[in-house]
C-alpha cells in the first residue's frame, strides 16, 4: 500500500477518532458485533435512542481505486464527507420518513430523494464549521457530481436545485422549479444548520416536504404518459404479461392520443405540450378502473427504480442499501471484523459460548441455555409442563398430517360411502363413493406481544406472563407452527422473530423477569408487530393472528378514540385478540371488543393464552 493513502487515512483517523483504511475492493463501514443488533432497532425506529458508542462505526474503509488520478486534497474532501455523513446522519429519520410518506399513498423513496440530497448538504455545512479551507473541495466534489446527473422529473430537479443553492450558482431549472426552490429557501438553511435530529426532521416534514410533494405528484402524472412512450417504442420486456396489458391500454387511447404518444417516442412526457399532455391524462382517467389500476402499480415501481437510480448519487457509500417490501429502503450494517459467512448472532452466540464453562457449552447446545439458566427455566416449566403434552395432543388434532385416506361422496369410485347411503338412494342423487383424499394441512403463525412496562412487577404479573409465553411458545415449537415474539413499553424489542430457532430465544425470554420498566404504547406495538406479520405471511401465504398481552392503560401514544379505531381498522387486515389482567381487564374489552379476553386472576393467564391458540386453530379449520 503506497505511503500516500496511509497518510490520508491517519490524518482522518486524528480528526474522526475512528480506525480508516485504504482498500482496493470497495467502500464499507463497520461496527461493533455486540452493538448490531442495537443500531439495527435504531435505524428502523424500534428504540428511540441509544448510546453513542453503538451510532459510532469502528471503522471505515474508503476505496482508492476512486481517487488513483485525484488530488490528495480531493481524496481528502470526499472520505471526509463520508465519514461525517455516517457519523451525523439520524438513520431513524430515515424510516420514519418513508413511512409517513407511505401512509400518505406516495412511493417511500419519493421522501428519500428530498432527504438523501438535504443530509449529504448538510454534511458538507458541518465539515465547513470545523474546517473552513474545506469548502472549496467540497463544492467542487459536488459541482462533479450534480454534472453527472441527468434528470427530467421535477421532483429530482427541485431536490437538485437545492443544491446548486448551496453552492451558490444559478438553478438551471424551469421557472416553475426556480420558484418552488425560493419557496423553501428559507427552511433549507435552517434544516442544514439545525443540530437537534427531532427539530431537523420536523422542518423536513411541516416545511420542505408540503411544497415537495406537489412536485411528486406531478411526477407521477408524467410517468404515466412515459410508460406509455416506452410502450410505443416496442422494447423487448422479459415481462411479456406486462407488455401485452399497456399495449391494451395503448390501443384504447383515442387515434389522437396515439399519433401523439408515436410522435414523442423517442423523447419524454415533459416534452409534450402541457395543454395536449392534461388532455391525454384526462382521457387516461377515463379507461377502465383495472386499467388504471394497472397503470398505478406499473408506475409506482417504475418512480421507485427511478428514485433508487437517482439516490445512489447522495446516499453513504460507506454503507449497503437494501430495497424491502413496497419499496422501502434501509440501510446494511455490518459488524467491523467478518471473519466467516456467520449471522450476526451466530457470531455473538460464539464469543459469548467461550466465556462460558465446559458444562455451560454443553447446556447451551442441548437447551440453548447455561446450567444456571435452565434450572431456573425449570423451575418455570413446572407449574405448566402438565399442560404442553395436553395442549399440543389437542391442538394436533385440529391439524390433520398429510396422510391419504378415503373420504368424501362423489358420484362415482372404487368404494361405497356407507354413511351416504341412506341419504343418497331415496333421493337418487348418486352421491355414495368415497375417494382417496389428502387433507389441507392449514396453518397459522402467531405474533405474540407481551407488555413488560412497569407496572408488569406488581404481584408477580411478569413471572405468570413469562409462563404463558413458555407454555404457548412450548407448543407451538412442537407443533412446528411459526411464530414470533416481541416484547414492548413504550418501544418494542424483537425477542424472536418466525424463522428464529426457538432455543436462542429461550435465554431472553428468561431475561424478562429483571427488564421490566417503562412506560406502555399499545398503537406502537400493535403497528409494528403487524407490519412483522403481514411481511411474514405474505411470503408463506399463511394466516396471521397477533395476540396482545397488557396489564394497563396506555401511558404514551395513542389512547382513547383514536386507539379503538386504530384497533378496529387494522382488526380488518388480522386477527387481533387482547388479553388483559386486573386493572386492563375494563380496558380491553373497550379496545378491542369481541377479541378482548380478561383474565381477573394472573395465575389463569397461561390457560387464557391457550384457549386463545385453540379458539382461532379452530376458527381458520372452520373456514373452507
Amino acid at each position: 500500500m503506497k505511503e500516500r493513502w496511509k497518510v490520508i487515512a491517519n490524518l482522518l483517523e486524528d480528526e474522526f477518532d475512528i480506525e480508516v483504511q485504504p482498500s482496493y475492493e470497495g467502500w464499507g463501514a463497520g461496527y461493533d458485533p455486540k452493538f448490531l443488533p442495537v443500531i439495527e432497532m435504531w435505524a428502523r425506529g424500534e428504540v428511540e435512542d441509544i448510546p453513542h458508542a453503538a451510532k459510532t462505526p469502528r471503522g471505515v474503509v474508503f476505496n482508492i481505486v476512486e481517487f488513483l488520478r485525484k488530488t490528495d486534497d480531493y481524496t481528502i474532501n470526499s472520505v471526509r464527507h463520508e465519514i461525517s455523513y455516517l457519523l451525523s446522519t439520524h438513520f431513524p429519520s430515515w424510516r420514519f420518513g418513508q413511512r409517513e410518506v407511505f401512509r400518505a399513498g406516495y412511493v417511500p423513496t419519493s421522501f428519500l430523494t428530498l432527504y438523501a440530497v438535504l443530509e449529504s448538504i448538510k454534511a458538507n455545512e458541518r465539515i465547513t464549521e470545523e474546517v473552513p479551507s474545506a469548502v472549496f473541495g467540497l463544492k467542487a466534489i459536488l459541482r462533479e457530481v450534480l454534472e453527472k446527473i441527468e434528470t427530467t422529473y421535477p421532483h429530482h430537479q427541485l431536490a437538485l436545485s437545492l443544491a446548486y443553492r448551496w453552492l451558490g450558482e444559478e438553478v438551471p431549472f424551469s421557472q416553475e422549479i426556480k420558484h418552488y426552490t425560493d419557496s423553501m429557501e428559507k427552511s433549507f438553511y435552517e434544516y442544514i444548520r439545525e443540530k437537534d435530529p427531532q427539530t431537523a426532521y420536523d422542518i423536513v416534514m411541516e416545511e420542505l416536504w408540503s411544497k415537495y410533494r406537489v412536485l411528486v405528484d406531478e411526477a407521477k402524472e408524467l410517468n404515466h404518459i412515459d410508460l406509455l412512450i416506452e410502450e410505443a417504442k416496442g422494447r423487448k420486456r422479459e415481462d411479456g404479461h406486462r407488455g401485452r396489458i399497456m399495449t391494451d391500454i395503448l390501443r384504447k387511447l383515442p387515434d389522437k392520443y396515439q399519433s401523439l404518444i408515436q410522435e414523442y417516442k423517442e423523447k419524454t412526457s415533459i416534452d409534450i405540450p402541457e395543454v395536449e399532455r392534461r388532455e391525454l391524462l384526462k382521457v387516461l382517467n377515463s379507461i377502465q378502473d383495472w386499467m388504471k389500476d394497472y397503470v398505478k402499480q406499473m408506475s409506482y415501481l417504475d418512480l421507485l427504480e427511478k428514485d433508487i437510480a437517482f439516490l445512489k448519487h447522495f446516499l453513504p457509500k460507506t454503507l449497503e442499501v437494501d430495497v424491502e417490501h413496497r419499496g422501502f429502503l434501509s440501510f446494511l450494517f455490518k459488524g467491523w471484523d467478518e471473519e466467516s459467512s456467520l449471522s450476526n448472532s451466530m457470531k455473538l452466540q460464539e464469543i459469548h459460548d467461550q466465556e462460558l464453562s465446559e458444562m455451560d457449552r454443553k447446556y447451551r447446545r442441548e437447551h440453548g441455555l447455561t446450567e444456571e439458566e435452565f434450572k431456573r427455566y425449570q423451575l418455570l416449566m413446572k407449574s405448566i409442563l402438565p399442560y404442553v403434552e395436553h395442549f399440543k395432543r389437542k391442538f394436533d388434532n385440529l391439524l390433520p398430517e398429510e396422510e391419504e385416506h378415503w373420504g368424501g361422496s362423489y358420484m362415482s369410485g372404487k368404494r361405497l360411502n356407507f354413511k351416504r347411503l341412506p341419504t343418497e338412494v331415496p333421493i337418487r342423487r348418486g352421491k355414495i363413493y368415497t375417494r382417496r383424499e389428502i387433507p389441507e394441512r392449514k396453518e397459522l403463525a402467531f405474533e405474540l406481544l407481551i407488555d413488560i412496562s412497569a407496572s408488569m412487577k406488581k404481584e408477580e404479573k411478569i413471572i405468570n406472563a413469562v409462563r404463558s409465553l413458555l407454555l404457548v411458545s412450548e407448543v407451538l415449537n412442537k407443533l412446528k407452527m411459526p411464530f414470533s415474539i416481541k416484547v414492548f413499553n413504550e418501544n418494542v424489542y424483537e425477542l424472536k422473530d418466525f424463522e428464529e430457532d426457538y432455543r436462542i430465544a429461550k435465554a431472553k425470554i428468561m431475561e424478562l423477569v429483571t427488564n421490566v420498566g417503562g412506560g406502555t404504547d399499545l398503537g406502537k406495538a400493535i403497528n409494528i408487530g403487524l407490519e412483522s406479520l403481514e411481511l411474514y405471511i405474505k411470503s408463506t401465504h399463511r394466516k396471521g393472528i397477533l395476540i396482545l398481552f397488557t396489564d394497563g392503560e396506555p401511558t404514551k401514544g395513542m389512547r382513547n378514540e383514536e386507539l379503538k379505531s386504530f384497533i378496529l381498522q387494522m382488526k380488518q387486515k388480522f386477527p387481533i385478540v387482547g388479553v388483559g389482567v386486573g386493572e386492563a381487564t375494563r380496558m380491553v374489552k373497550d379496545y378491542f371488543d369481541r377479541t378482548g379476553i380478561s383474565v381477573e386472576d394472573v395465575s389463569k393467564l397461561p390457560s387464557a393464552f391457550s384457549f386463545v391458540v385453540e379458539n382461532q386453530l379452530r376458527r381458520l379449520l372452520s373456514v373452507s
